[in-house]
């Protein structure tokens, strides 16, 4: 596809939507966008069309932070999302027992102990009392938190009287089981599906998120496989939670992937109670969490890649992680400067109103999980009580107050669908029709569309992409209806009839 013209969409154009405009790619970029006469008049006569009937074209979107690899390897192995009880899950265990031999690790992940009667997490006794002879190993959905069996933990030397393990402790047992599930060859078509189920739903760009710490690895060389092989349809920018060997800057590397940062993980998550508070959990006196690093740790990384060119993400859920990354980002802007690239802080979900005052002050770039929200609405109240949940998501103020926002699916954990974080801007629900959370903080769908499509590339210095504007990269996605007006589970169900990539379809064939 070297020349195409899409006409008669509505037209983003980046504060609103526009009818009668017309969108022409030349190669792999946007060669005009405009009145439809116009744009048809500097169109070459071979150039192909796609009309449309009205429905909304927008910049590809962007997933500003998930982890994609363990996305894509968990895709294959037992996923527990569906299991509404303790006993449920056990069950699918001991299915998953029958079908694999007894030497092979059975891999769970996805589960949510909040969702079930028992309300507790499943433990050691429980997996032992199946009397299986496999080792086991489940996650949570929040990826934090990793239940084992007594097999799994004498095959890796770890001892845990209830078998649960947090945050980095998970590690042995993370590792054995990979070697025992994954080949390369295996792993790299898993990646490959992945990636193009990103497009299906009009994602071109991607920022993964690589943590060694939780065995959530983001290997640059099978993204630089698929590419080499054709077969990588989206945008590759990685943060990784240690500073790479060769150094290389923030943005090393071509168009399609690139390095871009380190990242550190401050604290744990909401869900099992390992975000770090500044005061003890409603429902779990004796816990505030946990910070995984002391400040002169967390100082010394930002130091270091402050020093390296490389721009930083910190990982702050609860508001005591988020104290952890003002005071540090503050103390090692007054010793180098501003940074060129500003510091990423992601998740920012327990943020008073003052800490709000000093993202702003200290011009940092937040980046927020909307689907979180309807995930939980009915956790996250038990969790932190009344008081602090008058301060938590609140996503519009955080937009108002500390400048560009972008939006992300932190999959795993969530729906790599945008059009699902969307609805969750907008509507601030759980998908039970609960009543909003906080509605004052809703984003109309103009609002929230930055969020998905140019503000993550503010936030990683670019900026010729994210915008439907001649010379920008033609990164677009043709949605199957016009956006206006939409709310609730229309907006929730729109679909996407095409997804173009640096000017070549990476998802539906497109009508000439």
């Amino acid at each position: 596809m070297n020349s195409l013209l899409i006409t008669g969409g509505t037209l983003w154009t980046g504060r609103t939507f526009v009818r009668g405009y017309a969108l022409h790619i030349e190669g792999e970029r946007i060669a005009a966008v405009g009145p439809e006469e116009e744009v048809r008049a500097g169109a070459p006569s071979e150039c192909r069309e796609l009309r449309l009937s009205g429905e909304a074209v927008l910049p590809g979107f962007t997933d500003a932070h998930l982890h994609l690899t363990t996305w894509a390897k968990q895709k294959t192995l037992l996923d527990l999302g569906g299991a509404t009880s303790l006993a449920e899950v056990l069950e699918l265990v001991r299915e998953e027992a029958r079908r694999i031999p007894p030497d092979r690790w059975i891999r769970g992940w996805n589960y949510n102990e909040t969702l079930w009667p028992e309300g507790r997490s499943v433990t050691k006794n429980d997996l032992d009392a199946l009397g299986i002879p496999h080792p086991v190993l489940l996650q949570r959905v929040c990826t934090h938190v990793n239940a084992a069996n007594s097999r799994a933990l004498a095959l890796v030397g770890l001892e845990s009287p209830d078998g649960i393990l947090e945050e980095r402790d998970a590690i042995p047992a993370l590792r054995a089981m990979e070697r025992s599930v994954f080949s390369r060859e295996g792993l790299r078509e898993a990646l490959k599906s992945a990636c193009f189920e990103l497009a299906s739903v009009g994602v071109t760009c991607v920022h993964p998120c690589g943590a060694d710490d939780y065995g959530m690895e983001e290997d640059l060389s099978l993204y630089d496989e698929l590419r080499r092989r054709g077969e990588l349809p989206v945008r590759v920018f990685t943060y990784h939670d240690a500073l790479p060997y060769p150094v290389m800057p923030s943005g090393f590397g071509g168009e399609w992937i690139r390095y871009q940062g380190l990242k550190i993980f401050l604290d744990g998550s909401l869900g099992g109670r390992t975000a770090a508070l500044t005061a003890p959990y409603a429902d779990e006196p004796a816990q505030t969490g946990r910070l995984n690093w002391t400040d002169e740790q967390v100082l010394g990384m930002l130091r270091a890649a402050r020093g390296k060119g490389i721009q930083t993400l910190l990982h702050a859920i609860g508001d005591r992680a988020l104290d952890q990354a003002l005071d540090c980002i503050g103390k090692v802007d007054e010793e180098f400067g501003p940074a060129a690239l500003k510091d990423r802080v992601n998740h920012l979900i327990v943020c008073r109103p003052e800490q709000r005052r000093r993202l702003a002050e200290l011009g940092l770039f937040c980046d927020i999980q909307p689907s979180f929200i309807p995930s939980d609405i009915a956790m996250a109240p038990l969790r932190l009580g009344p008081e602090r949940m008058a301060w938590t998501y609140r996503w519009r103020s955080i937009l108002n107050e500390c400048g560009p926002l972008s939006a992300s699916s932190d999959a795993p954990v969530e729906s790599v669908n945008p059009m699902h974080s969307l609805w969750a801007l907008v509507e601030r629900r759980g998908k039970d029709g609960e009543a909003p959370l906080s509605p004052e903080e809703r984003l109309t769908v103009e609002e929230a569309l930055p969020l998905f499509t140019l503000n993550p590339y503010k936030a990683v210095g670019r900026s010729d992409a994210g915008r439907l504007e001649a010379g920008c990269l033609a990164d677009v996605v043709v949605l199957d209806r016009d956006l206006h007006g939409l709310s609730g589970d229309d907006l929730y169900s729109v679909g996407v009839r095409c997804t173009i990539a640096g000017g070549r379809a990476t998802h539906e064939e497109m009508e000439a």
